[in-house]
């Protein structure tokens, strides 16, 4: 039987429950709130012969980027054969989206789901799991296009056109419409003030155009809106950033060891955020090694994962802090086996280098570490990840730099920063000071 859910997009189901907790899922998605996963499994139950569920739920499992996932969500979809054989349009592109990204090609997962966008502007589950795959793939483009295919058929009166508007703010953002950006993001507060991705797109541009000040005050006062959110930790993050840039690096600590800590998530979004946040802190002279010891066991297990070259910089970076070298050379050596793959691909193009940049720096090999980040920093869009979460090629380039005793290369590092967001001038010289051989 065939239904269609809120907003008018056809679903497979003889159960109402089913299209309703799948409507639930989605809104949950796109909002950060709950657990969609168990929603959906709720979903499944409901009716184990409707398709959508069950190939939603392999998506969220890879949400997780670890080989055991990607077994899991490999398992359920291959559960679904005897059901995809009357399956809708949909329903196809939907779990061809899936096996690709289960078998490691998010390229063409992403193609997939613009597809399935086309088809359908209304398909919000398809245009959330795209916007993400884009944002893995580091294609800015993207992030802000699949968004704009579809805004045409969204109006202010649907409830979620303000989340749709938080999501093109975040493109607009990562391809530098800052105008543009704001003002979609301040579109969306103003329609749901809990969307927690609206204040992270704002918060990017706030970090981008160097509005420090205003930024601490924005994520400072509105943290009783979307500290409940699974995405939490991430805007927590942001704040430490301004922090940082403040120098206040007892408040960037005090933020690591509170709500970006406090709960020791093993998730990968949030080790990100705290490997990130403990290696800048690190560039400026602050002792963080106790601190990435206690994610190094957090970690390690998943060296053999090799799925997403982003996520294993950042491991770099924990095992280096730790003076985990054995744990570098693993996890770099698991990444040359992979073949095939668009990370495969990430990697030959600058994911390599830059774990020899970040490892080299830690190694005391500053000169090494600066010719290879200088290489690939300008092709390291491919490795995934937001302008600003990537900023940390730069700075530590420019600690390499310094550490080298390169001042014509610190000089011409520091001009470009300064260039790019004037108000940066403090915290680029607070960088180069603290790595001064």
């Amino acid at each position: 039987m065939t239904t269609t859910d809120r907003w008018g997009v056809e679903i497979q189901t003889s159960s109402e429950e089913s299209a309703r907790l799948l409507e639930e899922a989605t809104v949950d998605l796109v909002l950060f709130k709950g657990n969609p996963s168990a929603v959906l499994d709720q979903a499944i139950d409901a009716d184990p012969e409707a398709p959508l569920p069950r190939i939603a739920r392999a998506g969220f499992d890879l949400f997780a980027q670890t080989r055991a996932s990607q077994r899991s969500a490999r398992d359920r979809l291959a559960e679904l054969d005897p059901l995809l054989v009357k399956a809708s349009e949909r329903e196809q592109l939907h779990a061809a989206a899936m096996r690709a990204w289960a078998d490691g090609q998010l390229d063409v997962a992403a193609r997939c789901l613009d597809k399935a966008v086309a088809r359908d502007p209304h398909d919000l589950l398809a245009l959330r799991i795209a916007h993400d795959l884009s944002f893995f793939l580091g294609d800015s483009r993207n992030i802000r296009d699949v968004v704009a295919r579809a805004s045409f058929a969204w109006s202010e009166k649907d409830p979620l056109f303000g989340v749709v508007q938080g999501m093109y703010a975040f493109g607009l953002e990562e391809t530098g419409d800052y105008r543009r950006a704001e003002d979609a993001a301040r579109f969306a507060l103003r329609a749901k003030e809990t969307d927690v991705w609206a204040h992270h797109a704002l918060a990017h541009v706030l970090e981008m155009e160097g509005r420090t000040e205003e930024g601490v005050e924005f994520l400072s006062g509105t943290s009783l809106k979307w500290e409940e959110s699974f995405f939490a930790v991430h805007n927590w993050w942001h704040l430490a950033l301004y922090l940082i840039e403040q120098g206040d690096l007892d408040g960037a600590l005090a933020l690591y060891d509170g709500p970006i800590r406090t709960r020791p998530s093993t998730e990968w979004l949030d080790i990100v955020d705290a490997a990130a946040l403990l290696w800048r802190l690190s560039l400026l002279g602050v002792d963080t090694r106790e601190r990435a010891l206690a994610l190094v066991g957090l970690v390690e297990p998943h060296i053999d994962d090799a799925l997403y070259a982003f996520n294993d910089l950042h491991a770099v970076m924990i095992f280096s802090l730790a003076e985990r070298t054995d744990l570098v050379e693993a996890i770099i050596a698991a990444n040359a086996r992979d073949e095939g793959t668009t990370n495969a691909l990430a990697l030959a193009i600058s994911g390599r280098q830059l774990f020899g940049g970040f490892s080299a720096l830690e190694r005391g090999d500053a000169g090494t570490a600066a010719e290879s980040l200088f290489d690939a920093r300008t092709r390291s869009a491919v490795i995934g990840g937001s302008i600003a979460q990537r900023d940390v090629i730069d700075q530590t380039l420019i600690a390499a730099a310094a550490r080298s005793g390169d001042q014509g290369t610190v000089k011409v590092l520091v001009s470009e920063r300064i260039e790019r967001k004037p108000s940066a001038a403090g915290s680029v010289k607070r960088l180069v000071d603290a790595n001064l051989r």
